[in-house]
């Protein structure tokens, strides 16, 4: 049986060199009949993005690399692409491009460029969607926006990320939260490290792991890293009971997503795309303001019988909502749309 090739345009994380993980995920789980060949976007290896903080340079960067990356025409042995965020080659053949976010959303909320410059690229970026044969993302949220932002709306598919449940945790003493973020300020770390030396001194039980560059105080009840591999941040998971998520801006919210996999409740921001993954009271909680995280969090503390409610939601709504054959079989729909 024969089969088509796909050539897959994705950048490599900035930390661990790989892959970043919605391609990952989409080539995990791979498509039938369909071969993926992967072409890797240099320009993600920048210093410039290196900390996935946003500030002048990074917005220049990114524009000059979309500038650079149109001068490129992209040709080759395969039936169609695949890119991934902003990766804006010149395509030959037919290409469908799949983000996490809209261009006003990235644009406006992480380069805080609202004025006319930013819409100007904002138009720029949907016109050339326009040219494409379908754009993927992976919430309603972000869905509308690019309709909003000028993407026709028949191009425009939500297809969530596949993710295997793996609800089996560690036995272990106290409840350990855990703390997820590289950027410190979008990702709310300050928030988080607020809320964590308030809920430490009331409770002697409870435990925190911060993930993320950040000045921590010392504390025998606090451990933190800089850095960890995708091996040590799964045996954190494993290790955790819930995840503290306080961003002020998020395109998605991918780790809020694993730690669900794993039985881990969140405690998220207020945000339309975290909304979407974590459901106040279901498999978590919504917090709206430092207060609110810090009694959510309490809640879970001092009654063993809701954290155990809260896991078994979480394990259940991933199963039901990221169910990895369901969502092949909707990407297959696209690529047989195309090809």
């Amino acid at each position: 049986m024969g089969y088509k090739k796909v050539l897959l345009v994705a950048e490599r994380d900035t930390i661990t060199g790989k892959l970043k993980s919605g391609p990952s995920l989409r080539l995990k789980y791979g498509v039938d009949g369909y071969r993926f060949v992967i072409k890797e976007d240099p320009f993600s290896q920048s210093r410039y993005v290196r900390n996935l903080s946003f500030n002048s340079m990074t917005t220049l960067y990114m524009l000059l690399k979309a500038l650079l990356q149109r001068a490129v025409t992209v040709n080759g042995d395969f039936d169609f692409v695949h890119s991934f965020f902003w990766t804006f080659y010149r395509y030959r053949k037919p290409w469908i491009h799949e983000n996490d976010q809209s261009p006003s959303q990235l644009i406006f909320n992480y380069f805080k460029m609202n004025n006319g410059f930013g819409q100007k690229v904002v138009e720029m970026i949907a016109n050339l969607l326009n040219g494409s044969k379908a754009v993927i993302t992976w919430t309603n949220y972000s869905a509308k926006g690019f309709v909003d932002d000028g993407v026709e709306q028949s191009l425009v598919h939500m297809i969530p990320l596949p993710m295997e449940v793996r609800c089996k945790k560690k036995e272990h003493r106290g409840i350990k939260v855990l703390f997820v973020g590289r950027d410190y300020y979008r990702k709310g770390g300050d928030i988080a490290l607020k809320v964590m030396m308030n809920v430490l001194q009331k409770h002697s039980e409870v435990t925190f792991t911060y993930v993320g560059k950040a000045t921590i105080p010392e504390h025998p009840r606090i451990k933190h890293y800089e850095g960890v591999s995708r091996k040590q941040l799964e045996d954190l998971y494993r290790n955790s009971d819930v995840l503290l998520y306080p961003s002020r801006d998020e395109a998605y919210g991918l780790a809020a997503l694993e730690a669900l996999s794993y039985g881990i409740p969140v405690i998220a921001s207020n945000l339309p795309s975290l909304r979407e993954i974590v459901e106040d009271s279901v498999d978590g909680y919504i917090a709206k303001s430092e207060e609110d995280y810090a009694q959510k969090l309490e809640e879970i503390i001092d009654s063993p019988e809701k954290l155990e409610t809260l896991s078994k939601m979480a394990c259940e709504r991933v199963k039901i909502k990221h169910d990895p054959r369901k969502i092949v079989d909707e990407l297959k729909k696209i690529y047989e749309s195309i090809s």
